[in-house]
């Protein structure tokens, strides 16, 4: 009987745990899908990853409560004139708050969004 409850009781913890876990990463996840999409939304207005682009990307990075310093951006080109292609990349080493789950998935998860747009800038 107390061998039957102990691996009810720790499998039950285990997914309590694991369901916590995945909340986390996916808000983790969507924070860095919305901060590509911005930084995106800010490099086509400027011209690309120059001037005011720089500081408003790194405010948004600091805006989504992840650390920043885990978070990676690339942003290709760096400089792009109306009708160019802006693709930004997000990547961000999310750490396993659990240790009850870290167990099992390893002590970081690796989180990856991409947003796509057209510059709308226009030298003058």
């Amino acid at each position: 009987m107390i061998a039957e409850f102990v691996l009810v009781l720790f499998t039950l913890v285990l997914v309590l745990f694991a369901i916590l876990e995945l909340g986390l990463v996916l808000n983790a996840k969507l924070a860095l899908a919305s901060a590509a999409r911005e930084i995106a939304r800010i490099c086509a207005v400027e011209g690309g990853y120059t001037g005011k682009a720089v500081e408003r990307a790194e405010a948004v990075i600091i805006s989504t409560g992840l650390e920043p310093d885990l978070i990676q951006l690339s942003v290709v080109p760096k400089q792009a004139i109306y009708g160019t292609d802006i693709n930004v990349s997000l990547s961000y080493d999310y750490r396993v708050k659990s240790p009850v789950v870290s167990v099992i998935t390893g002590a970081e998860v690796s989180l990856k969004a991409k947003a796509v747009t057209r510059s709308e800038f226009v030298p003058r």
